[in-house]
């Protein structure tokens, strides 16, 4: 039951209708027994100050910021981790003494699930990331900063992946390389790469169908990787099984940045487990349902 007491904790972003988040947090905070309740937000660029001035003014803990609002955030926060500067986004925000500070869970996130899942050594690795936007910020970064070999970067909006491959190769380590939009050029850049992570979106309700990459350029040795969660596999997922790769969908990367965020709000150790469990029977469930 919400009271005047309960902790409130948002998820703002566009579209919220496949986020497992709420029911992750939700399930986790019952079982700790802490007075907090998470939910969602849908909210666009042109409202996000709207809301943030509101949440100032609310009982909120924090909040999670997602697509399409991780880089236009940052201007409505008083201060900014470290790490998250660097990255130059924001997916985690914690309120204190009435300041909220922006931070970045989603790369050491990412990281931590690609590591336990393959445990590849970063440095012997290529990358090629399609997308520019938060969550290819985040990714991208943390990845230079762990020392992956090369990343080769790509976005519909050219000006958004130079200005990331900048960043990283100005801040954290001259490992990044700029590709231009076009897709005629990615089997090349596939051809040169170990990893191919789609941070798009493309392939996220309601556009199911669609896919980043032409499955003709996936090759038996690539592992394929796709932020997405919901759907658990994607057609690009779907594809690149099809071709022979090994492929990681957003799942891990979603447990380990949400168990950071729980962290920076409650104080209480990462409920990685927790988390893992309830994720499992959230899939186990989509499954029966479309099985």
């Amino acid at each position: 039951m919400i009271t005047v007491d309960t902790k409130l904790v948002g998820l703002l972003g566009y579209p919220l209708k496949q986020t497992f988040s709420p029911q992750m947090h939700n399930e986790t905070f019952g079982k700790l027994n802490l007075d907090y309740f998470y939910f969602p937000i849908e909210v666009e660029n042109d409202k996000l100050e709207a809301v943030v001035t509101g949440i100032r003014n609310m009982n909120f803990a924090g909040f999670n910021v997602t697509k399409p609002n991780k880089i236009e955030i940052m201007e409505y926060l008083d201060e900014v981790d470290e790490l998250a500067q660097k990255i130059g986004s924001v997916n985690t925000v914690v309120i204190k003494d009435g300041k909220l500070k922006g931070y970045n869970t989603d790369g050491e996130g990412f990281v931590r699930a690609l590591l336990r899942e393959t445990n590849v050594d970063l440095s012997k690795n290529t990358f090629f990331i399609l997308g520019a936007g938060g969550a290819s910020r985040a990714v991208s970064s943390t990845l230079a900063f762990k020392g992956a070999k090369k990343i080769y970067i790509v976005d519909k909006v050219n000006e958004a992946s130079l200005s990331l491959v900048n960043d990283i190769n100005c801040k954290i380590s001259e490992c990044a390389e700029f590709v231009t939009f076009d897709e005629t050029l990615y089997p090349q850049y596939i051809a040169d790469s170990n990893v191919l992570v789609n941070a798009t979106g493309v392939g996220m309700y309601p556009y199911l169908e669609r896919t980043p990459v032409n499955k003709k350029h996936l090759r038996e040795e690539l592992f394929v990787v796709d932020l997405t969660y919901n759907p658990s596999k994607t057609q690009f997922l779907l594809d690149a099984e099809e071709k022979g790769c090994k492929t990681l969908n957003g799942i891990g990367m979603v447990i380990n940045q949400g168990a950071k965020a729980f962290s920076l709000w409650t104080g209480a150790e990462e409920p990685i487990g927790m988390m893992t469990d309830t994720i499992s029977t959230i899939v186990a469930g989509l499954k029966n349902r479309q099985g």
